[in-house]
């Protein structure tokens, strides 16, 4: 009896997960398609509820951040960078964007380190940035 009560609350806690996840993943699309429509106030917010409903799915803090990114919020676009990395620290697109983003604000030795890191991850065509880096 306890092993079958056991099974049917883990069987539960599975599905509410997956559940919560998957509607993440719907969100981040959502979030992404307003994006490229140019619907920055609603898109961060579907990206919001992304990160509100699976805080470790690291697509939704990226996308975030190339929004904030673009707004010229920089210091809370390398927070979204950060978490992005801390999540998934083989994010090659996390590591040159937040590179791009330093390389703006006149941090060459951030840009480069940043961009070296993805070049080493397998990132396509980051010798053309690296050229500029000692």
């Amino acid at each position: 009896m306890k092993k079958v009560f056991f099974i049917a609350i883990s069987i539960v806690l599975l599905c509410s997960c997956t559940s919560k996840h998957e509607k993440a993943i719907e969100f981040n699309k959502s979030g992404i398609r307003k994006m490229y429509s140019h619907s920055i106030e609603e898109a961060i917010k579907d990206f919001n509820k992304a990160i509100e409903l699976d805080p470790l799915f690291d697509q939704p803090y990226y996308y975030r951040a190339n929004l904030k990114f673009s707004t010229l919020d920089y210091q809370g676009a390398i927070a979204d960078y950060n978490k992005a990395i801390e999540i998934n620290p083989a994010f090659t697109d996390a590591y040159a964007n937040r590179g791009n983003l330093y390389q703006s604000i006149n941090e060459h030795e951030k840009a480069c380190a940043d961009w070296r890191k993805a070049d080493e991850l397998g990132k396509a065509n980051m010798r053309d940035k690296l050229r500029f880096c000692r």
